[in-house]
């Protein structure tokens, strides 16, 4: 094993040298890295956060520790129940009768695959493969039932009062009479969550249940029977479950947002019982949208990963993800342009150290990512943006030329810059057009936005700076005050009353274009 140097400090390798720690400290070898993932829904930003964070950990052990074996475990909860019918899914109806059953026994409601949850299933693939990330594939369906599970489950059977103490003292006191740990597939109906335990018989392995006559919205059949709790005829509560997938896996670490904290706490609790070692674990905080709401599904706010890898490269994805992930962060598209320009200053100020952000991400990114900036201003996403607004035009032939002009070093980096002007050029027609309501600059200053014109169209081979005085100059000259000025120049050609340093923007458009502009505006 590798010397663990202190050089490293950021998360990734903090949490590789706890996991380093542990290895020594309970006599492995290998490492078992697992991520979750429920199949009621579509894979979406979470779970490519929660399988990224883990990826990111994953490279620091292989950088300290190059001998160690490591890998990450996807692991699908498709044994549990559907306890709603989603929202976003085709033949709604149809699933609606199969609600309380295993994903896996109900029929897939787009017709491709053997049950809903082996197309989600492949859906997760799918989506874990186009990232090109690293892992082993399980189903919990698989694990039960193929018998994986079975010596776990026999521990919970033998420690079935200690379990059952430890659990209902975290609920409600009304629901812990009739509280177990397992909970029986019935073999009449099939549902999973309308079953109660009645009985139990520790030397058999089995329990004796009813399926709860009262329907609700499962639909319970009212059959009594007795079942093995071996072999996927039970399942277990998901904080029992989550105990006994740490044990049977030997899982070694896993990330989990804030609001599981509760349950892992009492899944570390029953791991020890069963005679496991817990795992190491990870809290990430969860996103807030824009207006600093956690994001959630069911509300829709937020961003989907589809719309952010719609409008923005893989990495500036990456980016986010590996950021502070303990520090909850504002995640939403007016938020977009400023989370990849900070990505891409990132990566033109990186100096090579392996602790940065930029290797981990590049890494993962397989090729769509920023080099490092080889001087000059750096291209940022807001300039492409700003670019695109200030002159009206969507060919992006046209802006690639403005830009490489402007920064001649974006030639060596030209395919990446072209998917950043395209997400640039989608995001403005899509997102930023129908919601814009352009700010008139009005005719208050027309005197001084002829002098700027007139200085602008007699110059050439400025810099931003010399530009910047003649804009300041034409202001002075004509007696407007600065404040005014450049929320007249920012509504005339952004729009908006704000925007990037003038000097820059009008040496990007071009000080022929920009004199133009403001012709045109003096004419209207």
């Amino acid at each position: 094993m590798k010397n663990v140097s202190m050089e490293y400090q950021e998360w990734p390798f903090i949490e590789a040298r706890r996991i380093l720690d542990r290895l020594e400290r309970i006599g492995k070898s290998s490492v078992v890295l697992e991520t979750g993932y429920g199949p009621s829904g579509l894979p979406h930003i979470g779970t490519f956060g929660e399988v990224a964070r883990t990826s990111f950990v994953m490279q620091a052990l292989h950088a300290l520790a190059p001998d160690v074996k490591a890998g990450i475990i996807a692991f699908s909860d498709d044994m549990d129940g559907l306890r709603e019918v989603p929202t976003n899914v085709p033949n709604r109806e149809m699933l609606k009768p199969h609600l309380g059953k295993p994903l896996t026994a109900i029929p897939d409601p787009f017709g491709e695959d053997r049950s809903f949850a082996h197309h989600m299933n492949r859906k997760l693939r799918e989506f874990l493969d186009s990232f090109g990330f690293q892992y082993r594939f399980a189903s919990s369906t698989e694990q039960y039932c193929s018998g994986a599970f079975n010596e776990g489950l026999k521990k919970v059977m033998d420690n079935y009062v200690a379990i059952t103490e430890m659990f209902t003292a975290t609920i409600a006191e009304d629901k812990r009479a009739s509280w177990s740990p397992f909970f029986p597939v019935c073999e009449q109906c099939g549902r999973v969550y309308s079953t109660k335990v009645t009985s139990i018989d520790a030397e058999a392995y089995t329990v004796s249940y009813e399926c709860t006559a009262a329907t609700g919205k499962y639909g319970a059949c009212g059959h009594k029977g007795t079942a093995s709790i071996l072999d996927g005829h039970c399942k277990l509560g998901w904080k029992v479950d989550w105990a006994l997938r740490w044990y049977c896996l030997g899982v070694d670490y896993e990330v989990h947002g804030e609001d599981l904290l509760d349950s892992v706490r009492l899944s570390t609790r029953i791991a020890k019982l069963l005679g496991g070692e817990p795992p190491e674990t990870f809290k990430y905080e969860l996103f807030l949208d824009e207006k600093g709401k956690k994001i959630s599904k069911k509300i829709g706010n937020g961003v989907s990963i589809e719309q952010w890898l719609r409008y923005a490269p893989v990495d500036s994805l990456l980016y986010i993800m590996y950021l502070h992930p303990q520090r909850a962060k504002k995640i939403g598209l007016p938020l977009m342009p400023e989370i990849i320009d900070q990505y891409l200053e990132l990566v033109a100020g990186y100096d090579g150290a392996e602790d940065s952000p930029v290797p981990f991400i590049t890494r993962l990114s397989h090729g769509a990512h920023a080099d490092k900036a080889k001087g000059g201003e750096v291209i940022t996403y807001t300039m492409i943006f700003q670019l695109v607004t200030a002159l009206n035009i969507t060919d992006p032939a046209i802006v690639r030329d403005y830009l490489v002009r402007y920064q001649p070093d974006a030639k060596d980096n030209l395919a990446y810059y072209d998917m950043l002007i395209g997400d640039a050029l989608a995001y403005y027609k899509e997102v930023f057009l129908p919601a814009r309501k352009a700010e008139d600059p009005g005719h208050a200053q027309d005197a001084a936005l002829k002098a700027l014109a007139e200085s602008l169209s007699g110059a050439s081979g400025l810099e931003a700076d010399a530009i910047q005085t003649l804009v300041f100059q034409a202001a002075k000259d004509n007696g407007v005050s600065p404040k005014e000025w450049f929320r007249t120049l920012y509504r005339l050609f952004l729009g908006q009353s704000s925007g990037p340093r003038i000097g820059t923007f009008l040496l990007l458009i071009g000080l022929d274009k920009a004199a133009e502009r403001i012709r045109s505006h003096l004419e209207s």
